[in-house]
C-alpha cells in the first residue's frame, strides 16, 4: 500500500476513533502528495502534508488561522515545533512511526486538554 494510501486511511481511522475529531476534508491529492484537515471545529484543526518524493510529513494544530504546535518528518528526521514557541525546532529523535498521524493526535489530545482549548 502506497505512502500516501496509508496515511488516507489513518486519517479515516482517527475520524472514527479520536473523540474530539469531527469531520474530515481533503484540501489536494495528486500522484505524489496529499493534504489533509481534520477537524475539531471551525477554527481549530489539524492540518497534514505528505509529500511522497522528499518523504515529507507536516503535521500541525492551527488554531485561529496559525500554527500553535507541529511535528514535522524532513528528510527522514523528526522535529518538534513546541506549543508556544513553534518557531523552534526540537529534535525528536523517537519519531511518529509506526501510525504518525495517529501519535500525533495523541499528543494534540494533550495540549487541547491541558490548555482548555475545547
Amino acid at each position: 500500500m502506497s505512502a500516501l494510501l496509508e496515511l488516507r486511511r489513518e486519517a479515516e481511522d482517527a475520524l472514527e476513533s479520536v473523540w474530539f475529531i469531527a469531520s474530515l476534508e481533503e484540501i489536494e491529492r495528486t500522484d505524489v502528495t496529499l493534504a489533509l484537515r481534520l477537524y475539531i471545529r471551525r477554527d481549530l484543526f489539524v492540518q497534514v502534508f505528505s509529500g511522497v518524493t522528499s518523504g515529507s510529513l507536516y503535521l500541525a494544530l492551527i488554531e485561529g488561522g496559525r500554527r500553535v504546535f507541529g511535528i514535522d518528518r524532513e528528510a527522514g528526521e523528526w522535529h518538534v515545533h513546541p506549543y508556544e514557541a513553534v518557531e523552534r525546532h526540537r529534535p525528536l529523535p523517537e519519531g511518529l512511526d509506526p501510525k504518525p498521524l495517529l501519535k500525533f493526535l495523541a499528543r494534540v489530545e494533550e495540549l487541547l486538554l491541558e490548555h482548555g482549548m475545547l
